[in-house]
């Protein structure tokens, strides 16, 4: 039946039209003619769900209701139409795509040594199991394709006999393939229908009352067949988009016409270009139409003629009416006919960026376009969509965009989908501490160990407080032929975090050095922690060896229940999950696989499946549209955008194999992803009613050179060039193609030019102050605060320290209770390999501490070890011996101090209506001493003058009234001060009105200006001295560069009459008091 051409019959009817709407109204004529069975369904094949929702909306639109109509996609139909006349046919055999996989993977194993193999067997070199499967995959899929186009090949190779010159192991692989099988590939079922058909043995009974096809843009020859064996005995009805209303199935391409006149076939030259557009662009459309016409279905012509004179309805006319624009006069550019836009952005995410901009610009300019009458396609939505979301969920003012995503695969719509094949990836990994943190991010994998969403920033911290960088443990170091040990690993973090749990004390416990940072009730969330951990190990007892593909659906399916506590609304995704482990599972069984198979491969083939969009999508959902450039989806709407048609982005090059025995031999029919792609542009092309929206990537992000487009763009630029004139000699092209800026803040979109505008305020903002060179800048308090409650009255004295160590900082925290945080701190996945600053005087003053304690110095480097501080191996002892040299050196000179008497004392201090209230421990007779390995820095420096102060008020006369201070380099000490009482009340009032406003108290800054006044300088010297190190250029860290200051000093003018009066009145009198020695 794959060769037999039937002439069709009055019930097989075709429908063209250049139009989708015309042939939906055709469509709800046809249905008002009732079926005989009132509760008979409807069918209509189409090719994509997308097609079926756009149809559903056009009949209930049109007759106020679409009920009982099923949308089936041709697959689907084939096999229930042959569910009712051959009942013994299954629906999956070992010819389906999935199962013919498993069972060429079967035999090549088998077949690698045989001679007539020895083609293929180069494949096989240097490649394991998971590349293997690949070319299995890609085998399979030729022969897949041989069965639905090349029937003949397969019944000669069933014969014996070759069917042309270089198929002798692909024959003898089908052979082998379909050697014993019980069940019917499509060729032998088309077979088998052809003669049912011949000896009357189908019957308009067994078959559907009415089947119309709609909009589907190509079919296979046997399908084909099939449908018009079906219009012997019943109504079939095809409607079908036809650009072209003349018969265009001889134009050939300007570069195929071209071909042949260099070969010189003269039988050829007849043959004519038409319109150049629909030349190259519509080999896929020529192909179906002129073989459908071999069917000779009736035929009713719909074609209608695009209204009005826009380049757009221009071109489309053309093409309608088969016209070589190129023999007409050129027509005159309209800058103001925005019908075709071309746009060229610095990545995809200016690309939607400007989109959102250019539809708000057409909505505004037409009250009557709508949201759901836009469309925006893109041949990559996975790249896309994070930026779709981006863009179009940002407000500006009321300019929300309602919006709805299509086509996205499985993975990047499903967290569940995602976390389950990055589980997959973990077995045989480095354990990375940020990857495996970035499970817990998941929702369902929180609930099923006990962990909230909340408690992932201190599991972090702890993390990378224990030390914790990479791997499971020394095994993991020990397979990748690294030096086996478990410092920095989950396991040696950790046992840290266990035994922290039961040992207060930082003492090293069997190798472990606990971690004492958890308390009370966070052991829960350490169980938690732990849970998670030991079950990602087990990953490698569960996920290790090789299975037979039902064996690894069972075992994943296990892990699903190990890993995933999904809520209600999960509960698809998981399932999703689960019915494609059955259905590999499932295919591998029909194909009669049963061998083993390592993880690697099922992973490739899982990966495979959840890269594909789901079949049903959320598609014309009530606002724009965006979904993939998918052929036959070619929809009609008032706006079609096409994004990211980038120079072989688009049509999408996907090259055959070498094997692949239809590339040599092309038939009319055939399919091809790039004529696929190329007849999608058309399609797409002659839908856009009002406005055909092209943009690229066509600038480079690094340095801006300009990048070529899709080769279709340029097709269609070339067209207008040639086909339009703008008068004074410069291509049409120029004019229509927009470079966009590289920022979204560039001065141009505000300068006039029609082409370039924005609609986002705040870009408009930061042009303006860009432009003028000058950000506008507010302080962030004007004028002063009331004055606060009278708690704030009652204050401990490390408040008051806390207070002078940083006055804006602590304003803008506690009055006004606005934390700037941080940021997003990463993990570092990597061996130490040196101590940063902070890690290096952290671990100095652990040992200062633990020498005065009378630690040695063998124990101290075990336990720094076993924390995971130190680089490993002889690095690490060597980073250890010099720091431990310098911190012994400064406990020594400590050690007289801590054998001293030490008393207590309590501080009660009311002035200016407030009351100060603190307490002093291990006070000696020498007064009150600290250390610390660097030199304080000035703040707590001004902290501990606080403390100084506050000390001379409590301290009884028979105590000495000083304070030292000793780090690595030398000695300051603070000396008694008689009227500490006079001081601190000028302190307190500071404090009061720190309160109220930032207050200009810089320690850098204003110390130098109180040093450089009190060694006699004139007052504008010393505010110069002063500016170097508030904002000085040749200061690599100013005090105006603190998060704190700009945001309560923007605009950096601080050093006022009150900052001197300030500094002059806080540090004259500190420094009166201060000794520095060393």
């Amino acid at each position: 039946m794959g060769t037999d051409r039937n002439q069709g019959g009055e019930m097989l009817r075709l429908y063209q039209s250049n139009r989708l709407e015309r042939l939906s109204e055709r469509l709800a004529e046809v249905f008002s003619d009732p079926l005989d069975d009132p509760l008979a369904t409807e069918s209509v094949v189409v090719q994509h769900p997308g097609m079926g929702r756009w149809l559903a909306l056009r009949l209930a639109d049109r007759q106020g209701i679409c009920a009982n109509v099923e949308f089936v996609q041709p697959a689907a139909f084939i096999w229930r139409l042959l569910e009712s006349l051959l009942p013994d046919v299954p629906r999956q055999t070992r010819y389906h795509p999935g199962a013919l996989t498993w069972s060429v993977f079967r035999h090549l194993g088998e077949l690698r040594q045989d001679p007539a193999f020895e083609a293929v067997a180069t494949y096989f070199q240097g490649t394991g199991e998971r590349e293997q499967f690949q070319l299995a995959t890609r085998i399979a899929g030729c022969l897949d394709q041989y069965l639905v186009y090349r029937p003949d090949w397969i019944s000669h190779w069933e014969a014996g006999r070759p069917a042309l010159l270089g198929d002798t192991w692909q024959a003898e692989l089908w052979r082998r393939l379909s050697a014993g099988a019980r069940e019917q590939h499509w060729v032998a079922i088309q077979r088998r229908l052809h003669r049912m058909v011949q000896r009357g043995e189908i019957t308009p009974a067994d078959l559907p009352r009415r089947v119309a096809l709609f909009g589907i843009a190509s079919l296979s020859p046997g399908f084909l067949s099939l449908v018009a064996m079906l219009g012997r005995f019943t109504e079939v009805h095809l409607f079908l988009l036809n650009p072209c209303q003349a018969h265009w199935s001889e134009i050939v391409s300007e570069r195929e016409a071209g071909r042949l006149a260099l070969e010189g076939e003269p039988e050829e030259l007849y043959l004519e270009v038409g319109h150049p557009l629909l030349a190259s662009m519509g080999q896929q459309g020529r192909d179906f139409f002129s073989l459908l016409q071999e069917f000779d279905p009736g035929s009713e012509e719909l074609f209608e003629s695009p209204e009005g004179e826009s380049m757009l309805g221009r071109i489309q006319r053309d093409i309608l009416e088969l016209n070589d624009p190129s023999q007409a006069p050129a027509a005159l550019f309209d800058p103001a006919d925005r019908s075709i836009q071309v746009h060229a952005a610095h990545s995809p995410m200016r690309e939607v960026e400007v989109l959102r901009d250019q539809l708000l610009g057409l909505l505004d300019e037409d009250p009557g376009l709508r949201p759901r009458d836009i469309l925006v396609m893109t041949p990559d939505m996975d790249t896309y969509a994070p930026f779709m979301e981006a863009v179009f969920n940002e407000r500006e003012g009321a300019l929300r965009l309602p919006f709805t995503l299509a086509d996205r695969s499985l993975i990047g719509q499903s967290p569940l989908v995602d976390a389950f094949m990055r589980l997959l990836q973990l077995p045989g990994g480095r354990y990375a501490a940020d990857e495996v943190l970035a499970l817990l991010e998941v929702a369902a994998v929180q609930r099923r160990f006990g962990i909230g969403d909340g408690d992932l920033p201190l599991i972090a911290e702890w993390v990378e407080q224990a030390g914790i960088r990479w791997g499971r443990d020394a095994s993991t170091r020990r397979a990748l032929g690294l030096p086996e040990t478990d410092q920095n690993s989950w396991r040696a973090g950790l046992d840290r975090l266990l035994l922290g749990l039961a040992l207060p004390e930082q003492r090293l416990f069997r190798g472990v050095a606990p971690f004492t940072e958890v308390e009370g009730s966070q052991g829960l969330l350490v169980g938690g922690l732990c849970g998670f951990a030991e079950a990602l190990f087990s990953l490698e007892t569960l996920l290790g060896g090789r299975h037979p593909p039902p064996r690894w659906a069972q075992r994943l399916s296990a892990m699903l229940d190990r890993f995933f506590l999904p809520a209600p609304e999960e509960e698809p995704q998981l399932q999703g999950i689960r019915d494609t482990l059955g259905r590999i599972a499932g295919q591998a069984a029909c194909a009669g696989f049963e061998q083993p198979v390592e993880l690697a491969l099922i992973r490739e083939l899982l990966s495979g499946q959840f890269l594909t969009p789901p079949t049903h999508t959320p598609f014309l959902g009530g606002g724009i549209t965006f979904c993939a450039l998918t052929p036959m989806r070619s929809l009609p709407f008032r706006v079609i955008c096409m994004i990211g048609l980038d120079d072989g982005a688009f049509p999408r090059d996907r090259r055959p194999p070498g094997f692949d025995l239809m590339a040599d031999h092309r038939r009319a029919g055939d399919r091809s992803h790039r004529a696929d792609d190329r007849y999608l542009f058309l399609e797409s092309l002659i839908s856009a009613r009002q406005h055909l929206y092209l943009s690229y990537v066509g600038q480079d992000i690094r340095d801006n050179t300009h990048l070529p487009p899709s080769t279709l763009v340029s097709e269609l630029l070339d067209l207008i060039d040639r086909t339009h004139s703008t008068g004074d000699g410069t291509p049409v092209s120029d004019q229509l193609l927009v470079r966009h800026p590289l920022q979204p803040f560039s001065r141009r979109y505000f300068t006039g030019d029609p082409r370039l505008f924005s609609y986002a305020h705040g870009m408009y903002r930061t042009a303006s102050a860009v432009t003028t060179g000058a950000l506008p800048r507010r302080r962030l308090v004007d004028g002063v605060l009331s004055e606060p409650e009278a708690r704030w009255r009652q204050l401990e004295l490390g408040q008051l320290v806390r207070f002078f160590e940083h006055p804006v900082r602590y304003f803008i925290q506690q009055r006004l209770g606005v934390r700037l945080g941080m940021g997003e701190r990463l993990l570092d996945t990597r061996d130490p390999f040196e101590l940063d600053y902070l890690e290096l005087r952290a671990l100095q003053e652990r040992l200062v501490r633990a020498y005065l304690g009378g630690e040695g110095t063998d124990e101290l480097l075990a336990l720094e070890r076993a924390a995971g501080v130190l680089p490993h191996g002889v690095v690490g002892e060597r980073c250890f011996h010099h720091l431990a040299q310098s911190a012994r050196e400064l406990a020594a000179r400590l050690a007289p101090l801590t054998d001293l008497w030490t008393c207590s004392l309590d501080l009660d201090f009311e002035a200016r209506g407030m009351r100060l209230r603190g307490r002093f421990d291990n006070v000696s007779r020498e007064g009150v001493w600290g250390y610390s390995v660097k030199a304080l820095p000035e703040g707590r420096l001004l902290g501990l003058w606080v403390r100084h102060l506050a000390l001379n008020l409590c301290a009884p006369p028979d105590l000495p009234s000083e304070t030292r201070w000793f780090h690595a380099g030398g000695e300051l000490r603070f000396l008694p001060v008689v009227d500490a009482g006079k001081c601190l009340e000028a302190l307190l009032d500071l404090y009061w009105q720190g309160l109220m406003q930032p207050l200009p108290l810089f320690p850098k800054a204003s110390r130098r200006y109180a040093e450089a006044l009190r060694r006699g300088k004139a007052r504008e010297q010393c505010l110069k001295e002063a500016w170097e190190r508030w904002g000085g250029k040749r200061n690599p860290h100013p005090e105006s560069s603190d998060r704190y200051h700009q945001l309560a000093f923007p605009d950096g003018d601080a050093l006022d009459p009150l900052f001197e009066a300030v500094a002059e009145g806080v540090y004259g009198g500190m420094l009166e008091h201060l000794e520095i020695s060393g």
